[in-house]
């Protein structure tokens, strides 16, 4: 409806206008916006032009009329025939609808059509997935949606169209709208595998609101396990190393060689295979990326572990004599310090295979150097005898040792810190849970993952040493028993928990891969299974965070095969 003083008989929506209309005029009155009905950028004005001159307007009553839309706004006459209306910008893009009731020509004629719509087109929308980055593994799949959020508002989003190795295992089933910018999609999955592959996203059935389609496309690859090339001999409760060119070294574990995987090699190289004889129990460091310090062991029947130690040179494979140990150790700790130099700790010196069994645990230390190949023990004792336990290297420079025992099957519930500055030790925060023969790692946050612990009186907590609370509490409780498993840092911050057994005497490994969500849910969840049941094996991460795993034991026998954890093997 008109106000009043715009009641007309040239009113084309009555029959008296109608006649008039069609006696005195050739075309109804309308103005036009621009011919393609869409404006492009920060738009703060229209112009209208009119098919016939115009009478005075009422700018009060069109500003009131349009108030709801437009912030500011004016109408001015230009030309006699052309109307300027100008506002607050628009920026966000969308269809608006101008209102001109009220606008007649010089004559009195009201418009044909009393609303223009404007189309506003500043951006073409696109679609990021919440939460996930572009490498990432099948907890992708775990809550059974997916978060989008689109640049702009949408008038539509339609389910994405997958494509992709992993598009066949998917079912899309449903989209909630979160808001104007944000969607939920639901999916079930029905997998096969747990290898890796790729799932892209494309969102073709998706607008904004100025009917553009998505401009973009999202692609997520999924790390998972490949078989590997299979092992020369048989390891188990070893570490592997990599040396600076990227090949993998698998050296002693109850088997006195050492074997390399070169690195872009299919097969592992067999060298040395009459290394001196270490029946178990030696530990060994990298020093600097290319010669490995390999560090006493024992040898049955003697009761007496070996003081002997070697370097291992990872790109000639031949291994020399270097100093000895100040004294006869086994199932020590060994760590790189910041200056180069390397520590040894506790260690176990003989051993009595009587019943009940027992040995001498040690709380000395010693420092060797690379630079004169000379062991120095450390004057200072530790904290308290420890074998079976763990030790890693600080942000601080600091080296933290963790639980074991002290010459009974009993696990120790505390820790202690060594100082190189000072060559002292003292004591650390206290263990949540007694453990013995665990595993520990510092992470890139520079806290440290206590985990793997076979002698915990079958305890699965997981703990983590927060550096600057300087406290130990317990993270999580994994799924499953996972003494002796091997631990590694995911693209997105999670852990992977790979193998490991139940009891450090029994051949009952889990086959279950589980990640950790660390610092987000801190929760555990299944990543499906690898192709055997593993324990006391090793791994190594590759510089583009491929994972590998290998050696071992399988049901009490040497495992022989090899998994990659990745893109691709």
């Amino acid at each position: 409806m008109f106000p009043s003083e715009y009641r007309n008989p040239f009113d084309q929506r009555s029959i008296q206008g109608s006649l008039l209309n069609t006696f005195f005029n050739a075309s109804l009155f309308h103005c036009n916006a621009d011919t393609n009905g869409k404006a492009f950028g920060s738009v703060n004005q229209i112009l209208l032009q009119c098919n016939k001159e115009l009478a005075n307007l009422d700018t009060e009553y069109l500003g009131e009329a349009n108030q709801t839309i437009f912030s500011n706004v004016q109408f001015s006459i230009i030309d006699s025939n052309q109307l300027l209306v100008s506002f607050d910008p628009l920026t966000s893009d969308g269809r608006y609808e101008l209102t001109l009731s009220g606008v007649v020509s010089y004559a009195g004629e009201p418009l044909l059509e009393d609303k223009i719509p404007i189309i506003i087109d500043t951006q073409i929308p696109t679609v990021t997935l919440d939460g996930y980055i572009p490498i990432t593994d099948y907890t992708f799949f775990s809550s059974r949606y997916w978060d989008f959020t689109t640049s702009e508002p949408m008038a539509n989003f339609g389910p994405p169209i997958l494509s992709g190795t992993l598009a066949s295992s998917v079912v899309l089933r449903s989209v909630q709208k979160v808001s104007d910018t944000a969607y939920r999609v639901y999916f079930e999955t029905n997998f096969s595998s747990n290898g890796p592959g790729s799932l892209t996203l494309h969102f073709f059935n998706s607008k904004d609101d100025a009917s553009n389609v998505v401009s973009n496309s999202v692609t997520v690859q999924f790390i998972g396990l490949v078989p590997g090339p299979k092992l020369n001999q048989g390891r188990q409760e070893f570490e592997a190393f990599q040396n600076d060119h990227g090949d993998v070294i698998a050296i002693y574990g109850s088997s006195s060689s050492a074997e390399i995987l070169r690195r872009g090699a299919s097969n592992f190289e067999l060298t040395n295979p009459s290394l001196p004889t270490i029946a178990r129990g030696e530990r060994g460091v990298m020093l600097d990326g290319k010669n490995i310090l390999i560090t006493g062991g024992i040898l049955p029947p003697s009761a007496y572990a070996l003081t002997s130690s070697y370097i291992f040179d990872s790109e000639t494979a031949t291994l020399t004599p270097t100093g000895n140990l100040n004294g006869p150790r086994h199932l020590h700790n060994i760590v790189k310090l910041q200056d180069g130099k390397v520590i040894v700790l506790g260690g176990v010196r003989d051993y009595a295979p009587v019943t009940p069994v027992a040995f001498t645990t040690l709380n000395t230390a010693e420092i060797y150097d690379p630079a004169t190949g000379i062991f120095t023990e450390v004057t200072n004792r530790m904290m308290t005898p420890r074998s079976f336990s763990c030790s890693v290297l600080l942000n601080d420079g600091r080296v933290f040792v963790i639980g074991g025992t002290d010459g009974i099957f009993a696990p120790k519930d505390t820790t202690e810190f060594y100082n190189p500055n000072t060559q002292t030790f003292s004591w650390g925060p206290t263990l949540p849970v007694p453990v013995g023969a665990l595993k520990c790692k510092t992470l890139v946050d520079g806290n440290v993952l206590i985990y793997g612990a076979q002698l915990s009186n079958l305890n699965n907590s997981t703990m983590l040493f927060d550096v600057s609370r300087n406290q130990i509490f317990t993270i999580a409780n994994s799924k499953y028993k996972r003494e002796w498993s091997v631990a590694s840092e995911l693209p997105d911050g999670g852990i992977l928990f790979h193998g490991g057994a139940y009891r450090y005497d029994t051949s009952e490994p889990s086959r279950t891969i589980e990640k950790l969500d660390y610092a987000k849910s801190n929760s555990f969840f299944d990543m499906g299974l690898s192709k055997y049941s593993v324990a006391r094996h090793s791994g190594v991460k590759f510089s583009d965070g491929t994972l590998f795993f290998l050696g071992g034991v399988v049901g009490g026998l040497f495992h022989y095969e090899t998994e990659y954890y990745g893109l691709s093997h």
